[in-house]
């Protein structure tokens, strides 16, 4: 059975500085994290969470723009997160971190549930992100400090559909940690930035890519939140059809309704023990 994902009153996303970012991916320029709730300093964000928590919401995703060495300044949260899970131990928080260091990640173990990592491995999404002293192979290295030092449930993120992009290595690499989890995006031309003069994605090319995730992970496997509009309901369709994906973020409401998906107030990382609370 396919789960469908979508943030509505149980889960809220948080931008730890606002819409800025240091980094300038040639699809993004800021805009997506413009949108989000801005929690800039660790005593706004403990009011932020407490109020909301009190208000019934009980699951927090937590991002916001990276510094020039792809990180999100997370640390000073850390203890603010921690102090938040003692007080209410049923609260879940999932970060979008970044290339951390090794003790920054071991400090995420208790305060932190879910890591959504961005695994820009492949050749184009790496150099799409424009960082300052780094390799790609700082991404294979984060992402093995997160499974051996991180908390329990990694999630890397792989973005299909890059220009002239070609990521079989990146999806079979992370397959070979055995996450708990791979997700999948799929490339957005948006209107505003550089983006916007290349093709959508063919639903055929990221199908292929997907399938081969679903081989390596034994079915393990999302389709995230961002996915062109232009593609969704047949991406969507063909991926429920086929059995390709265990879950699917923001799905295409037609899907929804001819496949009658069970739906979920939260993101698609949520790992299966805290399921039953967030249904809709």
């Amino acid at each position: 059975m396919v789960l469908g994902f979508i943030t509505l009153k149980k889960f809220n996303v948080l931008s730890i500085t606002g819409g800025s970012c240091s980094l300038n991916c040639f699809y993004c320029t800021s805009k997506y994290i413009s949108s989000m709730e801005g929690a800039m300093t660790p005593e706004t964000m403990y009011k932020y969470v407490k109020k909301r928590y009190e208000m019934g919401v009980k699951g927090f995703l937590i991002s916001g723009g990276f510094n020039k060495k792809g990180e999100l300044q997370i640390r000073p949260y850390l203890p603010v997160l921690k102090m938040l899970k003692k007080e209410n131990p049923d609260i879940i928080f999932n970060i979008h971190p970044g290339l951390l260091d090794k003790s920054t990640i071991e400090e995420l173990r208790d305060a932190v549930d879910i890591v959504d990592y961005e695994f820009a491995y492949s050749p184009k999404a790496f150099q799409s992100k424009g960082l300052s002293g780094r390799s790609r192979e700082d991404y294979l290295k984060v992402l093995e400090m997160l499974i051996d030092y991180g908390p329990r449930y990694i999630v890397p993120h792989i973005m299909l559909g890059l220009p002239n992009d070609d990521v079989a290595e990146s999806i079979k690499i992370a397959s070979s940690f055995k996450p708990y989890l791979l997700n999948f995006l799929v490339f957005i031309p948006t209107k505003g930035t550089p983006s916007q003069v290349f093709r959508v994605p063919e639903v055929e090319e990221t199908v292929k890519m997907i399938e081969l995730g679903n081989r390596l992970m034994q079915g393990r496997v999302s389709l995230g939140c961002m996915r062109p509009h232009a593609i969704k309901d047949k991406l969507d369709k063909v991926s429920v059809e086929k059995g390709l994906v265990q879950r699917i973020a923001n799905p295409s409401p037609r899907v929804v309704k001819e496949f009658n998906l069970p739906m979920h107030d939260a993101c698609c990382s949520l790992p299966e023990e805290y399921l039953e609370y967030f249904k809709v």
